[in-house]
């Protein structure tokens, strides 16, 4: 039985970024490009008209940026995954286009597999960095006092094992099979740690988790 395919749109204000992701995602059988757009305003236009499953959305655009952009989307349609695809790696941005709602955020000199990985799995529900970006976002730079600033998020032990390893990037069956639980115990934590946190998505957590040396 065939899977349905993957409806994706690209907003990038390049052409040749455009030309270029298209013709290798032509040969991704499960992946269709529906429309291309160049800056924030035609990413929400578009995807009002076409309700795509994923949005690559680049950050650097004319008009409206990624991260406006990408907020908007996500408050009006959750249900759309964005992939920020950007040459920015400088945390702050990586940092605002989590908290504002994408499910993942790769470099652009990412390798087409890796793009076409991250694809599936931000469809799958889990969230997706560039490994050159996790280092940065889990281990920022001392403050230059080097005392820690103590967290005002109190979260239990096991919370924190959990959280540890859904930072590493485990999924949901694999947390409980480290942590010698059921899925069902790993989503209640889950759900406690996004509370703890104020956060609405995994991504968002890590974020504000990484802020408060939680992870």
């Amino acid at each position: 039985m065939n899977r349905p395919k993957i409806r994706l749109i690209m907003i990038d204000d390049h052409r040749r970024v455009h030309q270029a992701l298209a013709a290798k995602i032509d040969f991704m059988e499960d992946i269709d490009v529906l429309a291309h757009g160049s800056n924030g305003i035609e990413a929400i236009d578009l995807c009002a008209q076409h309700q795509p499953d994923v949005m690559l959305m680049d950050v650097l655009m004319p008009g409206m940026d990624g991260i406006e952009a990408t907020r908007q989307i996500h408050a009006r349609f959750p249900n759309v995954k964005i992939l920020a695809l950007s040459s920015f790696d400088d945390q702050d941005t990586v940092r605002q286009m989590l908290a504002n709602g994408a499910a993942g955020y790769l470099l652009k000199d990412s390798s087409m597999d890796e793009l076409e990985q991250t694809i599936r799995t931000i469809v799958a529900g889990q969230t997706v960095l560039s490994p050159a970006l996790i280092d940065g976002l889990l281990h920022p730079p001392a403050s230059p006092s080097n005392e820690p600033m103590p967290s005002p998020i109190q979260i239990s032990r096991r919370e924190q094992e959990v959280l540890q390893l859904f930072a590493a990037g485990l999924t949901n069956p694999e947390i409980a099979g480290q942590l010698f639980i059921s899925v069902s115990t790993v989503k209640f934590h889950i759900t406690n740690i996004l509370d703890k946190l104020g956060a609405t998505t995994r991504a968002e957590a890590l974020v504000i988790a990484a802020k408060h040396g939680l992870v």
